[in-house]
């Protein structure tokens, strides 16, 4: 909790998607919107951009989030708070795989497994599995 508030914050807080990363987003021609607002709340304004750099789990590249940085306009978060960031999304990522693997489901199980075991080794790019 005091590393939590220790961070350097500079976009505030306020309204936050919460669950923002590219398979939230609505293509409308050029214009991107972002749907599944169900986890939307108050917060840290850099925890949004945190989903992006977790995204490295799941498959994206150090040259896609090179792309995003410069996109935006340079490093968005300092990385401390980055990283600080990107762990309380790796948690968050777990209840789902809780919950199924407490119903039986052997794929879930061995999800959950590898993501705990690679928590535990602080394995900061370690690839898991979307299902």
């Amino acid at each position: 909790m005091a590393e939590y508030r220790s961070l350097d914050l500079p976009l505030g807080h306020g309204l936050i998607h919460g669950d923002a990363y590219p398979g939230n987003t609505l293509w409308d021609g050029d214009a991107v919107r972002l749907g599944d607002w169900d986890e939307a709340g108050i917060g840290p304004r850099e925890l949004d951009l945190a989903n992006t750099f977790q995204g490295v789990r799941f498959g994206r590249t150090e040259r896609e989030l090179r792309e995003f940085a410069a996109a935006y306009g340079g490093p968005p978060i300092e990385p401390r708070t980055l990283r600080t960031l990107t762990g309380l999304r790796d948690l968050h990522t777990l209840g789902a795989f809780i919950r199924r693997a407490d119903t039986g489901d052997p794929d879930a199980r061995d999800q959950l497994t590898h993501r705990l075991g690679t928590l535990q080794r602080d394995e900061q790019e370690a690839r898991w599995d979307v299902h």
